[in-house]
């Protein structure tokens, strides 16, 4: 048998050290390219069909308005911030980015709920508002993930400022702001080190989960100008957890790469049944009797994909996202007080066993009646 030189061993390392590093260099965020210039510091009445006073009251959380400075310096991004007065470095704190559609009442129930369960400092951020647009829901542009990552740094840069501990600091997003989610903590673009002294970890809910590698050749024509439009997705460089849906027609699962961009993730949750945001208040933000399976159609003009409210999922979802702040942020003191509406046990899918991986992806091809 013939053994490799000790030349030989040393070359090859060379070799994949520089393609190592050559791959990490590769995904590099333009800046410049990235950061549409503000142009409005105004919040609308109207998002859509809800009403934002109507959600920030209902939330009771603070007004909207432009205080987070943008990643590039050049204007600010229109936020609520809620810190918790006189202990905000002792409390977690969790920056919420929102989906397609802009800030909806799903973000505002999200911030009243950890407000109120986890004594949290919440900071509900917009991207949209303050660049004169009110939704992306074409996804494929300036507007998309690499903007949202961006905007993402600048939000924990601001809570750092205003005294939160980066150590006990969360992102959390739903649809295109878990697609922000899953881009910010992926591993080895240009801002990896910076997201690295801001985040404890991050929280995507149904997120879309395209990444350029098994999607870009399957775009319509004249949807993006580059691959940069739809960056690569995991692995991941933090602890991060992701919850997706069986039903959910707007952001499905199989257009996921599911090793990197799924099961690379510290846990994957499966509900079956579940559509696009199960997490809806239909019933009023902050209710304590939200209506259990009623569905609507969303708004979103090239989509209307089916939301139904499952109180069974989002009490589940809740439950993973207090034992993962438990288990990450050093506070001792971050319990869960409210129980869970269903005592019954979620028919819920764990995601990191391979046969159950497996099962679902033969079902989405068809291959299961």
């Amino acid at each position: 048998m013939r053994h490799p030189t000790l030349f030989g061993v040393l070359l090859s390392a060379a070799v994949f050290s520089l393609a190592t590093t050559s791959q990490a260099a590769e995904d590099v965020v333009d800046v410049q390219k990235f950061q549409p210039p503000i142009v409005s510091q105004s919040v609308p009445v109207q998002q859509h069909s809800w009403s934002i006073p109507d959600s920030v009251r209902a939330a009771r959380v603070a007004g909207l308005s432009a205080i987070v400075p943008s990643y590039n310096g050049k204007g600010n991004l229109i936020a609520s911030w809620n810190p918790r007065g006189g202990r905000v470095a002792d409390r977690p704190t969790f920056i919420i980015v929102h989906g397609g559609h802009g800030l909806s009442p799903a973000n505002f129930a999200s911030a009243e709920w950890l407000i109120r369960e986890l004594d949290a400092n919440v900071l509900l951020l917009d991207s949209y508002w303050s660049r004169g647009r009110n939704e992306n829901w074409l996804t494929w542009n300036e507007f998309g993930a690499n903007m949202r990552m961006l905007d993402a740094v600048a939000a924990a840069r601001f809570t750092r400022s205003q005294g939160a501990d980066p150590k006990k600091t969360f992102l959390m997003g739903d649809s295109q702001g878990g697609w922000t989610v899953l881009r910010t903590f992926t591993a080895g673009h240009s801002l990896e080190q910076e997201v690295k002294s801001l985040y404890r970890g991050g929280f995507a809910l149904y997120p879309n989960c395209p990444s350029g590698d098994n999607w870009y050749d399957r775009l319509p024509v004249g949807a993006v100008n580059g691959r940069e439009f739809v960056p690569p997705l995991g692995p991941y460089s933090m602890p991060i957890v992701v919850f997706t849906g069986s039903l959910d027609q707007a952001t499905p699962i199989s257009e996921c790469k599911v090793d990197k961009t799924l099961k690379s993730a510290s846990a994957w949750h499966h509900y079956e049944g579940a559509t696009h945001a199960w997490d809806a208040p239909f019933g009023g933000i902050g209710s304590k009797n939200p209506i259990d399976g009623k569905c609507t159609k969303a708004e979103n003009i090239h989509n209307h994909f089916p939301v139904c409210r499952s109180n069974k999922y989002t009490d589940h979802m809740r439950q993973e996202i207090v034992k993962f702040v438990k288990s990450h942020a050093p506070a001792g003191n971050v319990a869960s007080t409210e129980p869970a509406r269903s005592a019954a046990t979620p028919v819920v899918t764990d995601m990191t066993h391979e046969q159950r991986t497996d099962e679902i992806l033969r079902e989405l091809a068809g291959g299961k009646q």
